[in-house]
């Protein structure tokens, strides 16, 4: 499904600051399983994950999806590619404030030219999964910090993207809501989805009871 290999991130290369945040990464990650990337804060789950998503390019190495070499594609495949390919649930929610919430979870979804009534409907059936429905019309600013992590999850979804990224998913959400979100992840995989997940907190993981597949990165000596 997605293969690294021999990947290298370099930031501020030639400069007196310059570190790798991954070095020399290579890995599997198979279609429909959902595979978790563990590791303590600061050792490059985050970067990885951005390349994995075409979201950054590595500085050395290639990066495979489905077979096909997607390294060097021109920017605007690139981003076809993340449109339509992978759902983002990132560590900071970046939501528009502003916006409604209803907004909010639609606004990936207007490049792809779907009808609005139907976008619409779609968005709010996915607020009423996460317990959100009565907050639809509510601006993002007047949010909990766990309402906005919940929002920032339906909006990763009202793509249907085949590819689920979450970075740290379940940081902000009680532990009822985490079991919730992964009765949607065991959905996903149910529907043929690919989900990677990323995590520090060992307690965390423990809430992933339909894992078939632990992926340990050892990434923390890699970091410098």
């Amino acid at each position: 499904m997605i293969e690294l290999m021999d990947v290298r991130k370099v930031f501020n290369a030639g400069s007196p600051s310059e570190y790798s945040a991954i070095n020399g990464v290579s890995l599997h990650i198979p279609e429909n399983k959902v595979t978790v990337l563990k590791g303590p804060s600061g050792s490059g789950k985050t970067t990885l994950l951005s390349i994995v998503g075409c979201m950054s390019r590595p500085s050395a190495g290639r990066v495979k999806l489905r077979d096909r070499e997607i390294t060097s594609l021109p920017e605007r495949f690139l981003t076809d590619i993340r449109r339509k390919t992978f759902g983002f649930i990132f560590q900071q929610p970046n939501l528009i404030k502003g916006l409604s919430v209803l907004e909010n979870v639609m606004l990936p979804a207007y490049p792809l030219g779907e009808k609005r009534s139907q976008l619409k409907l779609k968005a709010h059936n996915g607020l009423q999964e996460l317990n959100l429905a009565n907050k639809a019309a509510s601006k993002v600013e007047w949010l909990s910090g766990g309402e906005v992590q919940r929002v920032s999850i339906v909006r990763a979804l009202i793509n249907d993207p085949h590819i689920i990224i979450a970075d740290e998913p379940t940081a902000h959400l009680d532990t009822k809501l985490s079991h919730r979100f992964m009765e949607i992840i065991e959905n996903f995989k149910a529907h043929g989805k690919t989900v990677i997940i990323t995590s520090h907190d060992y307690r965390r993981s423990a809430l992933l009871p339909t894992l078939e597949r632990y992926l340990v990165s050892c990434l923390g000596p890699l970091y410098s």
